[in-house]
Formats: structure tokens, sequence, C-alpha cells
């Protein structure tokens, strides 16, 4: 699995690879990840900025679709 590019990534901009993982800089300009988890089946949303107590800073979930919505929300909020 190839490795994601981070340094030159937008606020807004996003890339994934072929496992489904994606990684994206936040229109605020934090690091939002969405990865596979190795310890469980599932994935891991998280983003690189204090939590606040309205949006978490980070998502576990078993179902993809619900990873891309977390992923999104993130993008947004943060």
């Amino acid at each position: 699995m190839a490795e994601f590019s981070t340094a030159t990534l937008q606020p807004g901009q996003t890339e994934s690879n072929d496992q489904g993982e994606r990684v994206g800089r936040s229109s605020g300009g934090h690091l939002v990840q969405m990865r596979r988890r190795v310890s469980d089946r599932g994935f891991a949303v998280t983003v690189d900025a204090e939590p606040r107590p309205e949006v978490p800073t980070e998502v576990l979930t078993h179902e993809w679709s619900e990873a891309n919505s977390a992923f999104d929300r993130l993008m947004r909020e943060y």
C-alpha cells in the first residue's frame, strides 16, 4: 500500500488509495485521515486538532459508509 503525501495537500483537498483509505486537509488546515483498523475490522477516522465538545477528533466504525460520512464531517467542521 502506498503512503500518502500530505505535505502538498491544500485545505479542502483529499487523496484516496485502492484500499478505500482517505487523507485530506480540512477547511481549517488540519490533517484528516480515514484508515483501516489493524486491531479490529473497520475504520478509524481522525483529525489532528484540539477536540471540541460537539465534534469528536476520532471516530471508530465497522462500516465504510459511516467512516466516509465521518471523514466528510471532520473535513467541514475542523
